[in-house]
């Protein structure tokens, strides 16, 4: 056994500096923040943008801020500027991202659309917050953006809003044209995913006639199921695969960190790790050990969604978090992270670097991937967090009111108090965790 000199770690742990105590580039994040996220109802919907914030808390774990989510479904800018007191300012908050458009668009041309979202821009700079503007996400219809024309008002809203927000000095991320024709071209596979499982619900019937031709089918076509994506929902509201894809290519657009950490191993020669600390490494031409404490996690990604990994490559291009081992045996190696499997991988893949965020838990195995299981931690605190701020939403106009009663504005306070706690929650839930490595023959 090859065994790392102990003395090398610190200093090689310190070979690329990785955002973990503040964020980098132009992400709109800061220590501090309160980040209000404006929209209709598919951020109403508390996926997307529950992915988004779950994210931050795990990329960004080092620094103290919160979001609330404030979608309500068929909203406009007119509409969510009616309530921006009470649902949005009322938050004090220091971000205010604005994610609409999908309503809009059906009779709003663009010029009035980017008219009233700079309206919506001088709201938020009054109340000493930083705006982010969002566009809205493709209609998930099967046309691409060739077929729609340049005359698709949210192609039009999407382009409007960048050269909008250029001229005004605001971080904005374009989901609408990185998704629109993935999508798109994804829909014959995904009617065709539709078409099995339906046939596949009624095939068990026996006694129906001609059934044996529905069977013959199911074999022809039930092997490929597993390579089939379906962004799930309906056209508007995709369901966890689609809006995963939405929070990546928001998260890319507006600049987040995809770095979370590297571990490099020669089992014959030097090591290098960036993002975390090795110890305790035992290497060998047929296997390594070692544990890991990274700086920051990886992507929380939930089970429901992990298929959309297949379609969109920024997912994981947005969660770098890298093992590579070469000088091993030819062969076929499993790994297993605090004694689970959770890959068989050939020594070629790992020579050239396998990313640990593409393994979730297996289906079939009592035993959670401890990567998989700590980031739907941090998702699940997300959503504990976004039932407070549901009923926290419920009281604000009344407790906003000129003249409300001192008791609703105590009840308020009493749950503005429980959303923050809830806060802390989470970033308990997102501190990295030692993990034991194991890399073995098959």
């Amino acid at each position: 056994m090859h065994t790392l000199p102990q003395f090398a770690l610190p200093f090689l742990a310190l070979t690329l500096l990785f955002a973990t105590s503040e964020s980098r580039g132009d992400f709109p994040l800061k220590d501090g923040d309160i980040w209000v996220m404006a929209g209709d109802s598919i951020t109403a919907q508390h996926l997307h943008s529950n992915y988004f914030e779950a994210f931050c808390y795990a990329r960004y774990n080092k620094i103290k801020f919160g979001f609330r989510n404030s979608g309500v479904g068929g909203h406009t800018i007119p509409s969510t500027l009616a309530r921006f007191d009470y649902d949005i300012a009322a938050w004090k908050p220091t971000v205010v991202s604005v994610e609409l458009g999908m309503n809009d668009h059906g009779g709003t041309p663009t010029d009035k659309f980017v008219a009233n979202m700079g309206t919506m821009v001088e709201r938020i700079r009054d109340i000493k917050a930083r705006p982010v503007i969002l566009s809205a996400s493709p209609i998930n219809n099967g046309s691409t953006l060739a077929k729609m024309g340049s005359k698709n008002r949210l192609h039009e809203y999407a382009v409007a809003l960048k050269e909008f927000s250029g001229k005004k000095n605001i971080p904005y991320a374009d989901q609408f044209h990185p998704l629109v024709d993935i999508w798109a071209n994804n829909k014959p596979n995904e009617n065709r995913l539709a078409n099995i499982l339906s046939i596949k619900a009624i095939a068990g019937n026996k006694s129906l006639p001609g059934v044996e031709h529905l069977q013959a089918f199911l074999a022809a076509n039930e092997k490929d199921m597993d390579q089939l994506v379906s962004m799930q929902g309906d056209a508007v509201h995709p369901g966890a695969p689609g809006q995963l894809m939405m929070a990546a290519a928001l998260l890319k657009e507006l600049g987040a960190e995809s770095a979370v950490s590297s571990v490099t191993i020669n089992t014959s020669g030097m090591s290098f790790f960036t993002g975390c600390k090795v110890t305790d490494m035992k290497a060998s031409e047929t296997g390594v050990s070692f544990d890991r404490l990274d700086d920051c996690l990886p992507f929380p990604i939930p089970d429901d969604a992990r298929s959309a990994l297949r379609l969109y490559p920024t997912i994981l291009d947005m969660s770098q978090y890298m093992l590579k081992v070469t000088g091993l045996k030819s062969g076929v190696y499993v790994l297993k992270v605090n004694k689970v499997p959770i890959a068989t991988l050939p020594s070629k893949e790992l020579e050239a670097g396998v990313n640990l965020t593409a393994f979730g838990s297996d289906p079939k195995s009592k035993l959670a991937n401890p990567i998989a299981a700590q980031g739907k931690a941090v998702l699940a605190a997300v959503s504990a967090r976004a039932g407070l701020v549901s009923q926290w939403r419920g009281q604000s106009k009344a407790a906003h009111a000129e003249n409300a009663p001192a008791e609703l504005r105590a009840k308020l306070g009493m749950l503005t108090a429980k959303v923050a706690k809830a806060d802390a929650q989470i970033r308990a839930a997102a501190q990295p965790k030692l993990l034991h490595f194991e890399l073995t023959p098959q």
